[in-house]
């Protein structure tokens, strides 16, 4: 691969350093991100001018009694500015749900509308691009809408964001990152929605030791995972990694993607609270497998899954302990998702918010937003 090595070559990839530092961080004062970027004061401080004359970034001086770090003043704090937005989606089997993610990851508004029957790819255009247009009429004069992020629960394509699989939706081949880009004029980026999930809680789910994770997801539309290593995601040739639901636990039930036996079979979002030790069992089995191949320092445990390290914490490590070897058991925790409800819109808006970390040069303060 070419790289550039022109003076707006480097000035580019120098803006996507600091504005990505400060986007993941939610907030850095200038001296910090001096640091960390090894640029000089006077570089940054340019770079920190472009951004906000962009209206990426907003620079104001350091408020509160916090500790004073070396001499003279303090160093400004440069904050990620709510009105650049990205629209996350996310189909399931009973609802379509679709929010504006502001650059640091706040989720602004939810908009999560129900379906009486599963939708068919098509009505998940329809449904998303007419609710994506009622957002966009209440976003301010002055907002700046980037792309869209499309999380969903199958195998997604990443190159064309095409999915291949949703089996639970009954989707296949469908071009829907196209689809939805014509229904809407924006960008649309798609992928599995347990790897968005990931994502979301490596960068912002203020994990300890989340450069080793597996993120599993249990949604209504099944269990999927996604798995960070060295900081990164794992994605697979074609971006099909972390299946995990589909792990064989055991027993004859047919599962939607043509197996027997797996684990999404087993542990459902239909659960009750007095069978919760029993699912775990089955939970623990996949878990075990994955501690054994991947030997993360943590797996987070997202959407309905959630309440399995409070509400059935004795069964659920029980089971890990009986299909793990000890010592990469050792090693991990077993935590719920910290981001809450809010993992798969953050992890969706990341995808959206991509081009524009990658090259924040290319964009400016629009006019109004759309």
């Amino acid at each position: 691969m070419k790289i550039g090595t022109s003076s707006d070559d480097i000035r580019r990839r120098n803006l996507s350093a600091v504005l990505t530092l400060v986007h993941r961080d939610r907030a850095a004062t200038r001296a910090e991100l001096t640091r960390r970027t090894g640029l000089s004061r006077s570089t940054v401080k340019d770079l920190v001018a472009e951004l906000a004359e962009a209206g990426l970034v907003e620079e104001n001086q350091p408020t509160g009694s916090g500790p004073a770090v070396g001499v003279g003043r303090p160093s400004p704090v440069v904050r990620t500015c709510r009105r650049v937005l990205a629209v996350a989606v996310n189909p399931e089997i009973d609802a379509i749900t679709v929010a504006l993610v502001a650059l640091g990851g706040a989720v602004v508004e939810v908009a999560r509308i129900p379906t009486t029957t599963i939708p068919s790819a098509a009505d998940m255009v329809r449904i998303a691009a007419a609710a994506i247009g009622q957002l966009r009429d209440t976003v301010p004069t002055g907002c700046l809408l980037t792309s869209i992020g499309l999380a969903v629960p199958g195998l997604v394509h990443a190159p064309g964001s095409t999915v291949q699989l949703a089996p639970h939706l009954g989707w296949h081949d469908e071009p829907v990152g196209e689809m939805l880009s014509v229904a809407t004029g924006m960008p649309v980026y798609a992928a599995n929605d347990a790897n968005v999930g990931a994502v979301a809680e490596h960068l912002f789910g203020g994990h300890p030791q989340a450069g080793h994770m597996v993120y599993v997801n249990g949604g209504a539309s099944g269990i999927g995972a996604g798995f960070v290593v060295g900081g990164e995601l794992l994605e697979g040739a074609e971006g099909y990694a972390g299946e995990l639901g589909h792990t064989y636990v055991g027993g004859d039930k047919p599962c939607h993607c043509g197996a027997i036996g797996c684990l999404e079979t087993e542990v459902t979002q239909s659960i009750t609270p007095d069978s919760l030790d029993r699912h775990a069992r089955y939970l623990g089995i996949a878990l075990g497998g994955a501690i054994n191949v991947m030997n993360p320092r943590l797996i987070v445990l997202g959407g309905f899954l959630r309440a399995f390290p409070e509400r059935a914490a004795e069964a659920l490590h029980a089971a890990v302990a009986r299909h793990s070897m000890a010592a990469p058991r050792a090693a991990v925790r077993i935590v719920a998702a910290s981001l809450g409800s809010e993992t798969l819109m953050i992890g969706a808006a990341e995808l959206a918010f991509g081009p524009l970390l990658a090259d924040p040069a290319g964009y400016r303060r629009p006019s109004a937003a759309g």
